[in-house]
């Protein structure tokens, strides 16, 4: 059975899930940290009867409250019936056991590896309705499968299609932030590699990141470091992103911000790194400030999004290396099995950048043109049906081809 206590609230900050224990203060709260430990105390005694009842009585107490209750602990629903199936399960009640496992899946339970793990549905694995469900599961569950299955790339000729560019860093403002913030000494004087990782661990360390917080108005590197320490605030993984970029064009390398999204539309926690332009190994490169990350192969050479995607669909996480260093503000290691093989493959489906990579890009003012963002899709998924929030259906480009995508900087 799924082993996470009830009075757990799921924070999801971009990507990362921590589970905080909250002390519940209004009725159903309550109510449910009773359940929970009720169940948690019958599951040791292995008394799946009365833990199977406990479900029950919340099941009936939920469905008999006020919208508002229903609304607040909704998200409780899928891990209750999970476990409901497990109990009847463990008790003999197949389709009991079949009906909780169908609602639970439908529900939005798609723990799709622990799922196939799970000893006490074992009973069920020969039954065509858990199959169904398991199948159902691993579509939207299984996020290497979900990949893996999300077509080739077409590799059309992008016709009309922006253009990109970078920012000289001569710029006023990011001469300012060079200066500001010593970031010539913070780079370095050794080669090319060191200075990148060394402004990766730079822009990890100047704010926390925190993925429920809104976007500053004014969203520059020095402005975003600023309201960070003038609020005690952090900021979301764009906004370290474009912090991250703003220093590597202070010092002279080409980089953009991207998007990583997943391929379920209704999922709102994408991703947003910044890759920088190596001369040395003539490529883009895979710098992650969130999570103060890079991605190596097995032989350690650094590699780039459209490498992580490309050993990702063709054998999971094997050829891959996260940097022992990987971690979430500096509380939280990151590891190779979540980071590349759950989060970053469920939102490496499609991917989206702007087209210019400058100071203010996302900073709203009067009179500003619209941004132009491209998004690179592939097989024959779009997105481009979907109402684009506040980037308008026009200033998105569509492209299936990753040759223009991951073009070189031109004035390289």
């Amino acid at each position: 059975m799924k082993k996470l206590a009830l009075l757990c609230v799921f924070c999801v900050a971009v990507g990362t899930t921590y589970a905080q224990q909250q002390q519940p203060t209004d009725e159903f709260g309550i109510f449910n940290a009773k359940v929970e430990a009720e169940r948690y105390a019958a599951s040791q005694k292995q008394d799946y009867t009365t833990a199977d009842k406990v479900l029950l009585s919340w099941i009936d107490k939920y469905d008999n409250s006020p919208d508002a209750v229903k609304l607040k602990y909704k998200g409780y629903r899928g891990n209750i019936y999970y476990n409901l199936a497990c109990y009847e399960s463990l008790l003999g009640h197949k389709e009991n056991a079949l009906t909780a496992f169908e609602k639970c899946q439908a529900l939005g339970y798609n723990d799709y590896a622990h799922t196939i793990t799970d000893t006490d549905l074992n009973n069920l694995h020969q039954e065509k309705r858990y199959l169904t469900v398991v199948q159902a599961m691993r579509e939207k569950g299984d996020m290497g499968y979900v990949l893996q299955k999300s077509g080739a790339y077409k590799k059309e000729k992008a016709a009309n299609a922006p253009a990109f560019s970078y920012q000289s860093a001569n710029t006023p403002e990011l001469v300012k932030l060079k200066n500001t913030f010593n970031l010539d000494s913070v780079a370095g004087n050794k080669d090319e590699i060191s200075k990148f990782k060394n402004l990766l661990y730079w822009a990890h360390n100047q704010v926390k990141h925190d993925g429920s917080s809104s976007n500053p108005l004014s969203r520059n590197a020095i402005d975003l470091i600023a309201v960070c320490k003038k609020e005690n605030r952090g900021v979301n993984c764009r906004m370290m992103a474009t912090i991250l970029r703003d220093a590597y064009q202070a010092e002279g390398f080409q980089t953009r911000v991207v998007t990583c999204m997943p391929k379920d539309t209704l999922d709102n926690d994408c991703h947003v790194i910044t890759v920088v332009w190596s001369k040395t190994l003539n490529k883009w490169l895979w710098m992650d400030p969130t999570f103060n990350a890079y991605v190596t192969d097995t032989k350690g050479n650094l590699l780039n999004i459209e490498e992580v995607r490309e050993r990702l669909v063709r054998s999971g996480t094997k050829e891959l290396v996260l940097n022992d260093d990987a971690n979430w503000n500096n509380q939280n290691k990151q590891t190779k099995d979540y980071y590349l093989g759950y989060y970053m493959s469920k939102n490496l489906y499609w991917l989206q950048c702007a087209a210019k990579s400058e100071w203010d890009i996302e900073t709203a003012k009067t009179g500003k043109a619209p941004i132009q963002y491209i998004n690179l899709y592939p097989g024959s998924f779009t997105t481009l049906h979907i109402s684009g929030g506040s980037v308008k259906e026009s200033n998105r480009f569509a492209t299936t081809n990753p040759t223009y995508f991951w073009q070189k900087p031109a004035a390289l």
